[in-house]
This record gives structure tokens, sequence and C-alpha cells, in this order.
């Protein structure tokens, strides 16, 4: 029904509903620039910078007459890409992986409510058995783009549907304005 919101696949905490040391969610922790993902179909409920969850998308889901809330915390700072009242697909960019808010290295905080999400987050579950491994994060096929005088990663991501983002990540792009005429760019696609 939902499917795992990152291709980062490392838990560096996991999800632990009682006790002095509780975690309502699970992190993917990993160093370098990662796509997040929407786990399924949706409406977001949320698009803010907090506290705690520093950047952070919430989205609200139905399945099967049963409302839920999936939540993204510690995205990059400013890496945001939908705002509250945004549909969003299943596998849609929302953000990047950060270590916004309370966190001391980068991850994803992913929190999974059957119901609305509450700030005693008595709804919550432990997501990892609500992924649908058949709907993992899909694998990106990619086509090779030769750079043109003129052109731009704007442009580029353009005619591609993509974003520059993607672009830049998937050609290890440090300054997305400065490309070369006659560079052979790969071009991600779902």
């Amino acid at each position: 029904m939902f499917m795992r919101p990152t291709t980062v696949t490392y838990v560096s905490n996991g999800f632990r509903p009682t006790g002095n040391n509780s975690h309502f969610g699970v992190d993917f922790a990993s160093n370098g620039t990662h796509s997040i993902v929407a786990s399924a179909n949706g409406t977001v409920s949320r698009s803010y910078y907090s506290n705690s969850y520093g950047e952070c998308i919430m989205i609200v889901h139905q399945s099967n007459g049963q409302e839920y809330e999936t939540v993204y915390a510690h995205l990059r700072s400013g890496s945001r890409r939908v705002q509250v009242g945004d549909s969003v697909v299943m596998g849609q960019e929302i953000g990047i992986m950060g270590s916004t808010g309370q966190s001391t290295g980068q991850h994803l905080h992913f929190e999974l409510h059957v119901g609305r999400w509450n700030s005693t987050k008595s709804n919550a579950v432990d997501p990892l058995p609500f992924i649908n491994k058949s709907q993992e994060t899909p694998t990106l096929t990619e086509t090779t783009y030769t750079v043109k005088a003129g052109d731009t990663l704007y442009k580029i991501s353009k005619m591609y549907h993509t974003s520059v983002q993607a672009i830049a990540t998937l050609n290890n792009i440090t300054n997305p304005n400065l490309i070369i005429v006659g560079q052979k760019l790969k071009i991600p696609s779902n």
C-alpha cells in the first residue's frame, strides 16, 4: 500500500513506541543527495519548518476507507517541493534528505499514522510492515543528452519533465549554473 520514501535502505533508528527512548518512526540515513518521495497518493496536510522536525512535510492518504498520515522530517533546508493542499502521487519527489531541526546527522525521519498525526503520536505505527515490497522506489532509467549552445539545466529539465536537482544529482554537478557545450548529461526518467 505504501512505498519506501527513499532509495536509502539503511535504518539508523527503528520504531520504539514505549520507554524513555521512544521513537515514533524509522530513520533512513545516508550521506550524499537523496530524493524523498511521497510513499502513496495523497494530499499535503502540512509543509513547514518545525523546531523539532526541521523542514517537514505531512501527507494524508485514503486507502480502503481508512485514513493515514505520513511524516517526512529533517529535509534539507529549502528542499520542500510541495505546499499545503497539493495533491501528490506515489513516487513523486517532495524533498531532499537533510539534517534540519533536532537532528544529529543526515537522515529522513519517516512516520506512519493510522488516522491523523497528533502531538502525542497515539496513532503512530511501525511503517516498515506497511511498505509494499512490489512498489519499492522506482528504478530510474537514463537518457543521454549532449549540451548545446544556449542550454541551461532548467531548459533541459523542462524538455524531459524532470527537475534541475535530479539532473545535477545524477551527473554529480555541484554548480547547476555551469554546464559546457558538448557535455554529455544523463537524464533521469521513471
